[in-house]
C-alpha cells in the first residue's frame, strides 16, 4: 500500500526542481498545497491511527483486548500498569506507520489483520508518576488522527485531566473521542449522570459537542459492553479520513500538473537529445574534417542553430527559454568558432574537433535538458504514487 505521505514527498521534491524554472506564482501555489498537507492535524498515511490515552486504572489495555476480540495487552491491578506504549497494528502495515512508531518511540508492536486499515497505541498513564510517561503522551497528540480518552467513572472529573490535556486540546477537539469505562459497575441512574457531567465538563473545557461512549471493557460477568458502537464511530472515522486523504492527493495532483505545464514537462522529459546531438555532431566533424572550409562552419552553423530551435521548441515552458537565451545566434556562432580552433593542429583532428564540440554546445544543452528531464521523471513518479493512493483509498 502506497502511501499518502509518499505523495506530498514527491510535490516537495517536485517544487525544488521546478524552483527557477517557473513563474514565481506557480511554484508558491504549489509550494502551499504541500505545506497545507504537511500540516494535517494526525497521520498523512492511510493508516488511520488511535491513541489511547488515559490515567492510571482507567482500563486502555482492557478496551484494546476488548476492541481486538482478545487478548493482546497484558492487564493488571498493579498501578501504574503500562510502562511502555504498545501498537496495535496491520499486518501489512505501510512504511508512514512503522516510521511515525519509531520516531514517538513505541517498539512493541503486536500484529493484526481484524482491522487492516485502523491502528490502535495503548500508551502508558497520563497521571503516571512516571515524568516520562507523560511527556510521551504530550509528544503523541499532533501526530495521530484521534485520541480516545478513557475514563475511570470515579476519576474522570479529575481537575489535572482536564487543565493540562483536555483543555489545550480543546482546538483539536474534532480528533477527541471519550470513552467512560467499567460501566458495570454503576447502576442506570448513575451512569446517566456521570456522562451528563462529563458532558459540562468538557463543555467547560472548549469542546462543544463532546463525542462520549459508555462501555464495560472488561466486566466482571459477561462479555464486553458497549464496544460495538465505539467500532462503528471508529469506522466512520476511517472513512471520513480516506475522503479528506483523497482530497489532499487530488489537491497535490493538480498542483503537481500545474508545475509540469508551467515548466513545459507535461509531456514528458525524453526529447532524444543525445541521438539528435550525435547526427548533428558526426555530420560537422565528417564536413569540417574533410576540409568543409567556409561553406562547412555555415553548415554547421545551420546544423546546430537547427538543433537549439528544435530543442527549445520541444522543451517548452522555461527549459525552452533558457535554450534559447542560452545559445543565441551571436553566442553560437562566437562558440563555434572556439570549438573549431585548433582542431586542425592536432595529432587526432576528428577526437578534438568532438572535444570542442561537446565543451561549447552539448556539455551545456545536456545540463539544462536533464534538469528538465529530472522534473519531468519526479512529476511521472508522483503520478504513478497517486494513483497506488487512489488503489488503496478504494477510489
Amino acid at each position: 500500500m502506497s502511501d499518502a505521505i509518499t505523495v506530498v514527498e514527491g510535490l516537495d521534491f517536485a517544487v525544488s526542481l521546478a524552483d527557477g524554472h517557473v513563474h514565481p506564482e506557480d511554484l508558491d501555489a504549489a509550494r502551499s498545497t504541500a505545506s497545507a498537507a504537511r500540516m494535517r492535524a494526525g497521520h498523512l498515511g492511510s493508516t488511520m491511527v488511535l491513541a489511547l490515552v488515559g490515567g492510571t486504572g482507567s482500563g486502555k489495555s482492557s478496551l484494546l483486548n476488548a476492541l481486538a476480540g482478545s487478548t493482546v495487552a497484558s492487564t493488571s491491578p498493579v498501578r501504574p500498569h503500562t510502562t511502555e506504549p504498545m501498537a496495535w497494528i496491520p499486518a501489512r502495515s505501510e512504511p508512514s506507520l512503522r516510521l511515525l512508531l519509531d520516531r514517538l518511540g513505541v517498539d512493541r508492536r503486536v500484529e493484526q489483520d481484524r482491522f487492516p486499515d485502523i491502528a490502535v497505541l495503548d500508551m502508558t498513564d497520563v497521571d503516571s508518576v512516571v515524568g516520562e510517561h507523560r511527556d510521551r503522551v504530550e509528544a503523541l497528540m499532533p501526530e495521530v488522527d484521534a485520541v480516545v480518552w478513557v475514563l475511570d467513572p470515579v476519576k474522570y472529573a479529575d481537575l489535572a485531566l482536564h487543565r493540562d490535556f483536555v483543555t489545550p486540546l480543546s482546538e483539536s477537539s474534532d480528533r477527541l473521542v471519550f470513552v467512560i469505562n467499567k460501566i458495570d459497575q454503576l447502576d442506570e441512574s448513575s451512569l446517566g449522570r456521570i456522562s451528563a457531567h462529563l458532558g459540562r465538563l468538557l463543555q467547560k473545557d472548549g469542546i462543544d459537542d463532546p463525542v462520549i461512549f459508555e462501555v464495560a471493557a472488561a466486566p466482571a460477568r459477561g462479555a464486553p459492553r458497549g464496544i460495538e458502537p465505539l467500532i462503528g464511530h471508529l469506522a466512520a472515522r476511517l472513512d471520513e479520513k480516506r475522503v479528506h486523504i483523497g482530497k489532499i492527493i487530488d489537491d497535490a495532483r493538480r498542483a503537481a500538473r500545474a508545475l509540469a505545464g508551467a515548466a513545459g514537462v507535461a509531456k514528458g522529459g525524453s526529447l532524444d537529445f543525445e541521438n539528435r546531438w550525435m547526427k548533428v555532431r558526426d555530420a560537422i566533424i565528417t564536413d569540417i574534417v574533410s576540409g568543409g572550409g567556409a561553406a562547412g562552419f555555415e553548415e554547421a552553423l545551420r546544423l546546430i542553430e537547427a538543433l537549439v530551435l528544435q530543442l527549445s521548441t520541444d522543451a517548452g515552458g522555461i527549459f525552452g527559454v533558457r535554450i534559447r537565451q542560452t545559445f543565441g545566434a551571436e553566442r553560437v556562432e562566437r562558440d563555434l568558432t572556439e570549438a573549431l580552433a585548433g582542431f586542425d593542429k592536432s595529432a587526432d583532428p576528428a577526437a578534438e574537433l568532438d572535444r570542442g564540440l561537446q565543451e561549447w554546445f552539448g556539455a551545456p544543452l545536456r545540463t539544462i535538458l536533464w534538469e528538465r528531464a529530472s522534473l519531468a521523471a519526479v512529476v511521472a513518479g508522483f503520478a504513478v504514487d497517486a494513483r497506488m493512493v487512489d488503489q488503496s483509498l478504494g477510489r
